[in-house]
């Protein structure tokens, strides 16, 4: 059989076609599938497949496998964590948007399957007349953005400040597997007269396939849970000058379950956007609003408020918190609306015009135009998830990343911004904005027609990659504060942050669904072009309560304290540091008197064809693991 990638375009995709008849199969503009809003790959895709419904995915799998290719899922694209661009040149980009049928919409039982290509726009008019809704219910580019790979990538708004993320949404999957199989999650799998209405009959199945940045399969049908929508809707916006008392402001609003959203910007990340904004957008806006509402009096009312408020909420100093209730009843809706206002009013805030929440809630889902600030500047998003109780000291530390990297910024021109959010009653989220001067990427010109002014503006690679080294740094910081990750992909560290039992879980369930390793290389686990080496001893081995800290500067454990040989404990310190300068990763494991074993990343050195692989890999296409012993009676290594 002659690999694909030994041979051209037109052949790759004839050869293609010959195998998927009957499936789309495109090889035109596919530098537009090399990047996502921040992150560029060195490789484009062989080609672009379209599937119209499962059984064409299974044979897309079915046919990667036989060729040795790898999959990368897309839906819309609007990511920036680098998921689903390719790792390899012998990847075949797989775009779900076709799949876009609501299958059912059960009333009664209080679900509906969607396929992975709906939108969440389509979804909100889909429900509109049955008074039903989602509990998660979208994210601000819902007008573009699947279903599906927000259930893959992880995604927050709509809901998220009282029902939390889209995954707390889902009652039920059907995922293709790496192998071409279809495995049914939830109530739906059952043998004898099925129906997708509860997620849990046993271990929860329907969980482990979700936020998994598409590493364990591919979802093809996804049933949400229903829930009445509101039929009162009230808003408010508060003024804070501490941010401490924002974040606890956000915590607290959380905790009580009092809003559906709230959400807080930087008074500079608001002029921005609305240096960007038009007499026209304006009126449209209005226009919106009124046809939003759920009477004409009401949505005149709205109208008026957000004319006469103009944009004089955007002039002062600090932070605007935004606030949406909900309500059975009008009255039930201002009731939890008073109570934000308590809290807001005790930790010093002063209410101002409510214009970005009703404006956000009449026109849901707009036009995408924040991809670059109103004067063209590139935007790369970094986020974090953190407990209520750190919210102001993961603030905190941010700013104090900011400032070591100032005198660079200030050259490069280099500034930041801040979205600010409550998610669900445990947690709140620090999502920070950096800005540079940079040429757009075709996706920028994709979805927004002003990209096309700024095609000519060079390109800037220091300020890229400055950029790029703020983001680790910010990035390592909120690891060690403990905070989480939606929108996993390849930017953010999951597998080495995890507990040595819960990773080597996460790697055996991998090797279940997708042996072969089709699915989005590098997400979740180290990619293709990592090899994962372990040693091991049999020596006195390593104290449980030491594992810990092991690879602190240093330290030393109580039996190397009472053996001293001179060693300072600096040893494993310094292996960890280099590792996680080339991107890779160290852990341990023990059993006093049985066995120690570290584990480690190591880039290949060069993975394509006609370069030989280092001797410890057997298959650098697929990233087969390589274990060597440590001999018996051999030096332990520090």
């Amino acid at each position: 059989m002659v690999a694909l990638t030994q041979v051209g375009t037109d052949a790759t995709a004839d050869r293609l076609r010959d195998l998927l008849f009957g499936i789309p199969v495109s090889t035109t503009g596919l530098d537009l599938f090399k990047t996502d809003l921040f992150y560029e790959s060195g490789f484009a895709p062989l080609a672009v497949v379209s599937p119209r419904n499962a059984s064409e995915v299974q044979r897309i799998v079915k046919v990667a496998l036989e060729l040795g290719l790898s999959l990368s899922t897309r839906g819309a694209g609007l990511s920036y964590s680098g998921g689903y661009i390719p790792a390899n040149e012998r990847t075949l980009m797989v775009d779900t948007s076709g799949m876009d049928r609501i299958v059912e919409l059960n009333v009664e039982d209080c679900y509906v399957t969607v396929e992975a290509g709906v939108t969440w726009a389509s979804l909100y008019d889909a429900l509109k007349s049955t008074g039903l809704t989602s509990p998660f219910w979208g994210t601000f580019s819902g007008r573009h953005a699947t279903i599906g790979a927000s259930l893959s990538q992880g995604a927050k708004f709509y809901g998220s400040a009282s029902r939390g993320t889209s995954a707390e949404s889902v009652i039920g999957l059907k995922v293709v597997t790496g192998e071409g199989n279809v495995v049914t999650t939830g109530s739906a799998a059952g043998i004898h007269r099925p129906s997708p209405f509860h997620r849990n009959y046993g271990p929860d199945l329907t969980g482990i396939f979700l936020s998994d940045s598409g590493a364990f399969g591919i979802k093809v049908e996804a049933t949400l849970q229903l829930v009445p929508a509101a039929q009162a809707i009230e808003v408010a916006s508060f003024s804070f000058a501490d941010t401490d008392s924002l974040m606890r402001c956000l915590g607290m609003v959380g905790a009580e379950a009092l809003a559906s959203e709230c959400f807080a910007l930087d008074a500079n990340s608001i002029r921005d956007r609305l240096a960007g904004s038009s007499t026209v957008k304006d009126l449209q806006t209005l226009r919106s609003v009124v046809a939003e509402a759920p009477s004409w009096l009401k949505g005149l009312r709205d109208a008026a408020a957000i004319a006469v408020g103009g944009r004089g909420f955007a002039l002062g100093p600090g932070y605007l918190l935004n606030c949406v209730t909900e309500g059975r009843t009008r009255a039930e809706a201002l009731e939890r609306l008073q109570r934000v206002r308590d809290i807001a009013r005790e930790l010093g805030a002063e209410e101002t015009v409510s214009s970005i929440p009703r404006v956000l809630r009449a026109a849901p889902f707009p036009e995408v135009s924040g991809l670059l600030t109103p004067t063209g500047r590139r935007i790369n998003w970094v986020h974090t998830v953190v407990p209520n109780s750190r919210g102001a000291e993961c603030f905190n530390a941010t700013e104090a990343v900011y400032r070591r990297h100032q005198d660079t910024m200030n050259r490069l021109k280099i500034n930041y911004g801040y979205f600010l959010t409550t998610n669900g009653p445990s947690g709140v989220g620090i999502e920070t904005l950096i800005k540079w001067s940079d040429a757009p990427l075709p996706i920028h010109d994709r979805f927004m027609k002003a990209a096309g002014s700024y095609k000519t503006r060079p390109a800037d690679p220091e300020a890229r990659k400055s950029v790029a080294s703020i983001t680790k740094d910010i990035i390592r910081c909120w690891s060690e504060i403990g905070g989480v990750h939606l929108q996993i992909g390849k930017k953010y560290p999951y597998i080495e942050t995890r507990e040595p039992e819960t990773r080597r879980l996460v790697e055996q369930f991998k090797n279940l669904v997708d042996p072969k390793g089709v699915f989005n290389p590098g997400n979740l686990l180290p990619a293709a072009d990592h090899v994962k080496v372990q040693i091991s001893d049999t020596g006195r081995g390593i104290a449980q309560h030491d594992l810990p800290r092991v690879f602190d500067r240093f330290y030393r454990g109580e039996k190397s304290r009472e053996d001293y040989s001179g060693n300072a404990g600096l040893g494993l310190a310094i292996a960890k540091r280099v590792l996680e300068l080339h991107e890779c990763s160290i852990s341990v494991t023990s059993t006093p008197g049985v066995e120690t074993t570290f584990t480690f990343t190591l880039p290949l050195l060069d993975s394509r064809p006609q370069r030989e692989p280092p001797d410890i890999v057997h298959d650098t296409a697929r990233g087969t693991d390589a274990k060597l012993p440590f001999p018996k009676g051999a030096p332990r290594p520090v």
